[in-house]
């Protein structure tokens, strides 16, 4: 993968660039502030690939098994953005920004197959000294791995930790340290804010527009989580 986008930056650099834009690497070409290389430009790329294919779409996948299978949520969730699409209908003006922040059913749903299905297991962390947590020394040098989902599937953090529940976020706390889904501190994940306007749009146009019928799936959660069979599902247009 790495060679294949390297190849194409540097057919791009060869071919010259382009004083409008096209695409992204076309931008990171003219970034003459920067200086880029070719190695830089690749790894951007990369690493915009990984989240546009895997984070946020799993999401989306994953809200729509656990709201199948939770026919009061979806219930909710659809009287919530059907509401919605009333008034910016009778409005003539398309979602916005506040749209977005007004959905709170909908962001419980979010959180909650966060909590459950988090595309990210856990982190990696190297202690930069000799550390001590309850009891046990971490010695400098030493990586760690903090497990996400052991912290999120934890009885004693969520009652019946394993059942879909968004209900359980209407007066808890989303900024603690038992709920990490995008890390947290100085490296909490800057697509935190995007992930969740993309899966708000999404499911509001799915609950508003469509009707589906998914067959059984199966989640698997090493070494990322995926659907087994890729939730094979079959979406019918609901008629204005």
């Amino acid at each position: 993968m790495v060679k294949l986008v390297r190849k194409t930056v540097q057919a791009k650099r060869n071919k010259g660039i382009f004083e409008v834009p096209r695409d992204v690497v076309d931008v990171l070409l003219n970034d003459t502030s920067e200086k880029l290389t070719d190695d830089l430009i690749a790894d951007n790329i990369i690493d915009m690939m990984i989240p546009g294919e895997d984070s946020v779409p799993v999401l989306m996948t994953l809200a729509t098994k656990y709201l199948s299978e939770c026919p009061p949520a979806l219930q909710q969730l659809t009287v919530e953005n059907i509401k919605l699409k009333k008034l910016k209908d009778q409005l003539g003006k398309p979602l916005c920004w506040n749209d977005y922040l007004s959905l709170p059913f909908t962001q419980k749903v979010i959180t909650e197959t966060l909590r459950m299905g988090n595309i990210i297991n856990g982190v990696m962390r190297k202690a930069l000294k000799d550390v001590e947590i309850k009891g046990y020394l971490i010695p400098q040098g030493w990586c760690v791995f903090a497990n996400f989902r052991s912290v999120h599937l934890d009885e004693k953090n969520y009652e019946c930790p394993y059942q879909f529940n968004p209900w359980r976020w209407q007066d808890k706390d989303m900024n603690s340290y038992n709920f990490t889904p995008f890390g947290g501190g100085q490296r909490l994940c800057p697509g935190l804010d995007l992930a969740r306007l993309e899966a708000s749009i999404f499911l509001h146009h799915l609950v508003t527009q469509f009707r589906w019928y998914a067959e059984e799936d199966t989640i698997v959660n090493f070494p990322t989580v995926r659907m087994k069979r890729k939730m094979p599902i079959l979406v019918k247009r609901v008629e204005p």
